[in-house]
């Protein structure tokens, strides 16, 4: 992260009185800068671990400054060889860097490693191995994109900071061999123009891919080169200013230092103000930890400049030991917290938050003077540079080997927990449903009817389905084979609408026409609409659409209830504008009033972020879902199914790993599933509208105790609020015993002689 390089000529030219033992050129005020940073990144993550009530919210623009500062060492280094020798020596450039960044960061994943083997829950453990072993090979940054998304919006791996590791590596893979090319007979003019084209390409990309993907702009090189180059233009204008007359440099100097000053200020303002839940980043913002860098690094020599605190003695012990803290400050959080709690949706306390983070400055103290200083200085021979290259790489990857062993190792745990016959297609059968949970008696379904209505004493339809049977006592609360699906395939034990691509991602403002499910040449027609909870009541649903031959359209899209409100995203973070779902419900309703359906049902999540953050109420919800179900065509039928109770705020999977003998500590009550106001949306909606409402409750949380995470020998949820689709399936009994009650209710309506 530090790619410090002792020998570095200052942008400006006073140069206060050196320690002995510094090296001309040595940059003190840089290696507090450093020692800044790294304090506002452990402070950050000591904070999010603990969720104090008082946290440096954007702590996290330290790293910001990291690759300012490492775009001004590394340039300057190359600017200085190229000019000096008339060439850039790759292997030599290389060396320094293994020598610099590899032991360090070998010793840590080697260590953390096995720990994380131990610690972590058996059912993230592959993928928190995949995580180590991508942090060797440098592509760790690469990973944490692809996997970070709606599904998945947080990581907690112990080796998530090594995401900007795998920047700053690949761009000390690139940047040198472009810098050869355009330095080669203008060297500053050439390194200027290539480093201006990439800074505003780079900025560009960020803004418009931060708006779009931001966790893809957070975790790319790409998206984050910009912020390498502003510090790199500076190592280019290095001694501009000499050829400037003596009043003129020294007033230069004075607007300097105030700027200097400015960007201190500004710098910590933004860490208290920024927050990664609210604030869209990088993109633009990112602006303003990036020029503070550079202003700091352009005014640290400066006699009064900001130099003067980042010169301090502490400031610069951090600094010293910047690169070893961090790398070992966010596993100590991690793993600490997993020894400490088992569990890491259960934050840190205060307390354990800051022992974990301060332990972490004595680790890294030793980290750096047995491991970084003897590779760094030399005092651990080595061979020629070519060869130091060709051992760094051997080295990480034996370590990504043994993180893959590892890995290897937990997929094997996880399979011997698999049955012989896993979880029941999502797309399974009625007669497959109805046989998946064989058991004693049948369970009295929840109705609700709408209102003013009356049972029809002459059935129009009758369930095609068998009622599902009220769960016996478990003869065992141990996580076996028995289970359906297995434990390791239930995180990704999605519906069929999700594999077939017909659940649409937050850009989507158009629904596919390919959505068909049920029978396609049903005269009955029913549309699916709603968000990821509908998507994930889609089995049940799909079950019922076969049962009875009717024809199933699905207009699902990820955080998109059907509301007419203007709408914010909040997953993943931070929560953001969402024009895409009104535009999405648009088209929707649009597509519906021209081949209007026989059926409607509606369902979304209990989670509604109005625009702008404004707070969210039940009676705007009821008002919000009423105009637009008021939009369908009026010849169509609306039923509702409200949102059940959910675990909120832990993966289901990840629980039962951690609590193998005993899945019961895994459930939940009533009352913390429902929330506030549970349900109330749906019930004033379909008063106002006369439109149907099923409830679920008693499906997901039989009898009237806590809500078991495993019923019928089946996982109910796949993480903290979506339903398995091997369960899902078995709702739907449950589903067409409402359903046909509400629809027997309205023929009853429609055929019964006005008073």
């Amino acid at each position: 992260m530090q790619s410090s390089e002792k020998e570095i000529s200052g942008y400006a030219h006073q140069k206060p009185k050196r320690n002995a033992g510094e090296k001309e050129g040595f940059r003190p005020d840089i290696e507090g800068l450093r020692g800044i940073a790294v304090a506002m990144v452990v402070l950050f993550h000591a904070g999010l671990l603990s969720q104090a009530s008082t946290q440096l919210t954007g702590g996290f623009i330290g790293v910001d400054l990291f690759f300012v500062v490492s775009g001004f060492l590394i340039t300057g280094l190359l600017m200085r060889e190229r000019e000096s020798k008339g060439r850039i020596s790759f292997s030599r450039f290389y060396a320094r860097r293994v020598r610099r960044i590899l032991p360090a960061a070998a010793v840590v994943l080697l260590i953390t490693i096995p720990l994380a083997n131990i610690l972590v829950t058996l059912v993230d453990r592959s993928s928190v191995m995949e995580d180590g072993a991508s942090a060797a090979l440098s592509v760790a940054n690469i990973r944490f994109a692809i996997t970070t998304d709606y599904f998945n919006p947080v990581s907690y791996s112990p080796f998530l900071h090594f995401w900007s590791l795998g920047v700053e590596e690949q761009f000390y893979f690139i940047w040198p061999a472009v810098l050869a090319i355009v330095a080669w007979k203008f060297p500053r003019a050439g390194a200027a123009v290539a480093l201006t084209v990439i800074a505003v390409a780079s900025f560009v990309a960020s803004v418009i891919v931060t708006n779009t993907s931001p966790s893809t702009a957070f975790y790319m090189l790409p998206t984050r080169a910009w912020q390498l180059a502003s510090g790199g233009l500076l190592a280019v204008g290095a001694g501009s200013t000499n050829w400037l007359p003596g009043a003129i440099k020294r007033v230069f100097g004075r607007i300097l230092a105030l700027s200097g000053w400015a960007a201190l200020a500004a710098l910590i303002t933004a860490a208290f103000v920024i927050d990664s839940t609210t604030t869209l980043y990088p993109g633009v913002v990112a602006i303003v930890p990036t020029i503070a860098g550079v202003l700091l690094i352009a005014s640290g020599m400066e006699k009064t400049g900001p130099g003067i605190l980042l010169r301090l003695p502490p400031v610069r012990f951090l600094g010293k030991i910047s690169y070893s803290l961090y790398l070992w400050h966010w596993p100590m959080l991690i793993l600490g917290g997993l020894y400490l709690n088992g569990q890491l949706w259960q934050p840190l306390s205060q307390g354990q938050a800051i022992a974990l983070a301060g332990l972490s400055i004595p680790v890294a103290t030793a980290s750096w003077f047995l491991v970084e200083e003897p590779f760094r200085r030399g005092f651990i021979p080595l061979p020629r540079p070519s060869r130091v290259v060709a051992l760094g790489v051997a080295v990480m990857m034996i370590v990504a080997i043994i993180g893959t062993t590892f890995d290897f190792g937990a997929q094997s745990a996880l399979a011997s927990l698999n049955g012989p016959t896993d979880s029941p297609a999502p797309s399974a059968t009625a007669s497959e449903i109805a046989v998946a949970t064989p058991t004693p008696s049948p369970s009295v379904p929840t109705l609700t009817l709408p209102p003013d209505a009356t049972p029809s004493p002459t059935p129009e339809y009758t369930p095609a389905l068998s009622p599902t049977p009220v769960p016996g006592t478990p003869s065992s609360y141990a996580v076996t084979s028995a289970l359906s699906p297995s434990l390791g395939r239930a995180a990704t034990d999605y519906e069929q609408p999700w594999k077939a691509g017909c659940l649409g991602w937050a850009p989507a403002t158009n629904p596919p026409t390919k959505c068909v499910f049920g029978n396609s040449g049903g005269t009955f027609t029913v549309a699916l609409i709603g968000d990821s909870h509908a998507s994930a009541l889609f089995p049940g649903v799909n079950g019922v659409a076969k049962a009875h031959g009717w024809k199933l359209t699905t207009y699902l899209k990820i955080d998109c209830p059907f509301l007419d409100m203007p709408l914010d995203i909040a997953i993943p973070p931070p929560r953001r504008p969402y024009p895409s779902c009104t535009t999405w419900n648009a088209a929707v309703i649009s597509r519906l009033q021209k081949t209007p359906p026989n059926l409607v049902i509606v369902s979304m999540s209990r989670w509604i972020y109005p625009v702008n953050g404004r707070s969210d109420s039940v009676n705007s919800d009821i008002a919000a879902l009423t105009r637009e179900i008021q939009k369908l065509p009026s010849s169509t039928k609306v039923v509702i199914i409200q949102d059940p109770p959910l675990p909120t705020n832990e993966k289901v999977p990840t629980c039962l790993s951690a609590n193998q003998n005993d899945w019961r500590k895994c459930s939940f009550t009533r009352s913390r599933g429902f929330g506030s106001a549970m349900g109330s949306r749906e019930k004033g909606a379909a008063a106002a509208t006369g439109a149907g409402l099923i409830d679920l409750t008693s499906a997901i949380c039989p009898g009237t105790g806590n809500c078991p995470p495993i019923i019928n020998n089946m996982i109910v949820w796949r993480d903290e609020h979506h339903l398995t689709a091997t369960f899902s399936a078995s709702l739907a009994p449950a589903i067409d015993a409402q359903l046909v009650a509400i629809l027997n209710n309205w023929a009853a309506q429609s055929t019964s002689p006005s008073p």
